[in-house]
């Protein structure tokens, strides 16, 4: 997530102790990760053929199996759990980087 402006413009270093915050994002990009999966895509950039990626993923997997078909890596070894959602983490930069 892209935030237009700098956290330390809206962040009170006194405040910390009881930090809540919430802001605005211009935009939202979704970008595929995960450490078997890059290991796997970085193997098939140096040519190396068929990845196995062995990991879970949660009910939400589509896309993601999608890209992987995409990019030659195989899905056979990757269990679904019907009952969760993938892990994932969202992280927003300012401005500043």
């Amino acid at each position: 997530m892209v935030f237009p402006g700098y956290f330390s413009d809206h962040i009170l270093p006194e405040k910390l102790h009881v930090l809540n915050v919430c802001f605005q994002v211009d935009s939202m990009m979704e970008k595929f990760g995960g450490t078997a999966g890059n290991i796997a895509y970085a193997l098939t950039l140096l040519r190396r053929k068929n990845p196995v990626v062995s990991a879970s993923i949660g009910h939400d997997y589509y896309r993601y199996f999608e890209w992987l078909a995409k990019n030659g890596i195989t899905t056979e070894k990757i269990r679904i759990i019907d009952d969760e959602f993938t892990a994932g983490a969202y992280i927003t930069t300012d401005k500043g980087g």
